[in-house]
């Protein structure tokens, strides 16, 4: 069965990934899916040499005790990432929706995430987790991780969820923008959803017919559809679109179309990331 994945670590933007995940998985009636990792080198303890500064049975002494620092930690961290899941799944069924599974992984999110993502539909992350604050205004590292390795298309949370019924997508043309044109399409995802579509650049014959043949594309799939093309620095213009029209909800590629071998995160990708305050479908 198809799945929308979605991970989580308990952190304060945790309840808004589940409410994106659960909206994601209703609209494509799908499975729900939510996983925590369990990264083994932050539950280790350093294990720094100092045999040669203390006698041999000090040494072992010290050696059985960092090992038991060792597995307490571990145990700690189960405890915890089983806490998680458990609040994860209430959240979660709260209300009608009850095709969720939760799941525990041993691993480093990378690792975890090629492993599991097969027969997934979309992934689910928050734009920070438990470590960057709201202040900071930086971005959790796993969205490049996820982006760098994900096989499908990424969602990633706003700081809470509301209800998406006008969607901006950002175009150019390119091979992923091109990626998230078709998925929209032919998803369900954003069913009754207004899409208005903005490319940036300069408003000539083949940026006019690019836009246009995009908008015939999800006219004929059924969607309200508009279209405009606004000159100007990319991230600038789609944030100020973003913030100042409204919109629900971002969608894009993370790639752009001169550079569709190398990731933009650190560029328009990330600034918009970091900027826009709408969650943001991405497409690599």
């Amino acid at each position: 069965m198809k799945t929308v994945l979605s991970f989580t670590d308990g952190s304060r933007y945790a309840a808004s990934v589940y409410d994106h995940a659960l909206w994601a998985a209703q609209q494509l009636d799908t499975q729900l899916r939510v996983v925590h990792t369990l990264n083994p080198h932050r539950e280790k303890a350093a294990l720094a040499d100092f045999s040669g500064n203390i006698g041999p049975e000090a040494y072992d002494s010290l050696m059985n005790e960092l090992v038991d620092v060792d597995r307490q930690r571990a145990r700690l961290a189960q405890a915890r990432g089983e806490a998680i899941l458990a609040e994860a799944h209430r959240h979660i069924t709260e209300g009608d929706f009850k095709n969720v599974d939760t799941e525990l992984r041993h691993g480093l999110f990378v690792d975890v995430l090629e492993d599991i993502q097969d027969n997934v539909d979309l992934i689910v992350i928050g734009k920070r987790g438990q470590n960057h604050s709201i202040a900071m205004k930086h971005l959790g590292t796993n969205i490049e991780r996820t982006l760098r390795v994900a096989k499908c298309p990424v969602l990633v949370s706003a700081r809470a969820f509301k209800p998406v019924k006008r969607c901006l997508l950002a175009y150019d043309h390119g091979p992923s923008a091109i990626k998230a044109l078709d998925f929209i399409a032919t998803h369900s995802l954003l069913k009754d959803v207004e899409i208005d579509i903005l490319l940036v650049g300069r408003d000539d014959d083949r940026h006019r017919n690019e836009v246009r043949d995009a908008a015939e594309k999800l006219t004929q799939a059924g969607f309200t559809t508009t279209s405009r093309i606004l000159d100007g620095e990319p991230a600038k213009v789609i944030t100020d679109q973003v913030e100042n029209h409204d919109y629900d909800l971002l969608a894009m590629g993370a790639y752009g179309h001169s550079r569709a071998k190398r990731l933009l995160i650190g560029s328009t990708t990330a600034t918009l990331a970091r900027d826009c305050h709408v969650p943001i479908l991405m497409f690599r």
